[in-house]
């Protein structure tokens, strides 16, 4: 898919201010169902850096030229590339084109610059990509909030309810896809997991426990009161 990098969607940071927006073109999102897990908003990864370094001399003569092994096309077809810090290099893929590159007579310099280029256009695609993911979360947040089931005057019970559903319930696992994908500000996943928050009861029942005795009342009592056995 990519020329010299593998590149994944890139991860949302998530700030736990702001309702909507107003922080810039970059504001991160909020989370709303963790928001002690909400990361720096730092969100810099340095992807426009490498764009400012300076231009190779690629088409200046020099008295040198010929001993330096980066103006040379290499024999074997094997170009070996740079990458700034932080990019992976994709061997395989730059020595499937080696030969192509031979055959054009690019020499080891010609070829990092196109793996420069690429790169830098690159950033500023996955830069462009993580705002415009970052902008839609922050959107389910203010969507969300003003839903007239979940949200306005019932939104603080409403979130509450959710917490404790994923507090009870959840896994480590399940808070971790919703952070990162961002699925914990969608609507629709505040309102289920708030509707399962209102029936999950606390851990004290009324008058002591089943029939007012003072003992808790057994598991299968509160699931299946109709079964719960007599006496």
């Amino acid at each position: 898919m990519t020329l010299m990098l593998k590149i994944g969607r890139p991860q949302i940071a998530m700030s736990a201010e702001g309702a909507g927006g107003g922080g810039g073109e970059s504001a991160a999102p909020e989370t709303i169902l963790f928001p002690e897990d909400a990361p720096s908003p730092d969100g810099d990864t340095g992807g426009d850096d490498h764009a400012e370094t300076e231009d190779r001399d690629a088409g200046k003569p020099d008295d040198s030229a010929h001993d330096d092994p980066d103006d040379r096309v290499p024999d074997d077809g094997r170009y070996q590339l740079t990458m700034p810090e932080g990019i992976e290099v994709d061997q395989e893929l730059i020595d499937a084109l080696g030969p192509d590159f031979h055959s054009l007579g690019l020499t080891n310099r010609q070829a990092q610059q196109l793996a420069d280029r690429f790169i830098e256009i690159q950033g500023r695609r996955g830069k462009a990509a993580s705002e415009a993911w970052a902008g839609r979360v922050q959107g389910w947040a203010d969507e969300a909030r003003k839903d007239r089931e979940i949200g306005g005057a019932k939104w603080t019970g409403t979130v509450g309810s959710a917490q404790r559903a994923l507090s009870r319930l959840g896994t480590p696992a399940l808070r971790e896809y919703l952070n990162s994908s961002g699925g914990g500000n969608h609507p629709e996943m505040i309102r289920i997991f708030a509707k399962v928050g209102s029936m999950i009861q606390e851990d004290n029942p009324p008058n002591g426990g089943a029939g007012g005795n003072g003992r808790k009342a057994e598991t299968a009592h509160l699931m299946f009161p109709k079964d719960a056995p007599k006496g």
